[in-house]
């Protein structure tokens, strides 16, 4: 498994989704079963403020072999830092191994509403 950097451009209090899909060495997809996952919106690399998390069955499903389905509702986004934020998205086997699927940051305008 490679980490996807992603960057996204998001309005501040809009939701927000994207797929993912997660391949080993080889290409073949990765069999989920059994895996936990969790994402993080912080205000800065390395800071200590979460703007937003999700979680398996919490904004992150699983939708097919090697695909998650993650979403944040506007409520989530409308505490990202502005003018950026960033995210990290994580998967836990089921013996507790942690991999780096996805991260990147939010370029994020305010809103007019």
């Amino acid at each position: 498994m490679s980490v996807q950097q992603t960057n996204f451009n998001i309005i501040q209090g809009d939701t927000w989704s994207t797929y993912i899909t997660v391949t080993d060495s080889v290409g073949s997809l990765i069999n989920f079963t059994g895996y936990n996952f969790q994402m993080e919106v912080k205000d800065r690399q390395g800071g200590n403020t979460i703007c937003a998390t999700a979680s398996l069955g919490n904004g992150i499903t699983v939708t097919g072999t090697g695909q998650i389905y993650v979403v944040l509702s506007s409520t989530q986004t409308a505490n990202f830092n502005l003018p950026q934020s960033v995210y990290q998205i994580v998967s836990i086997s089921g013996s507790g191994y942690r991999t780096t699927l996805a991260q990147g940051w939010f370029q994020v305008t305010p809103s007019v509403f």
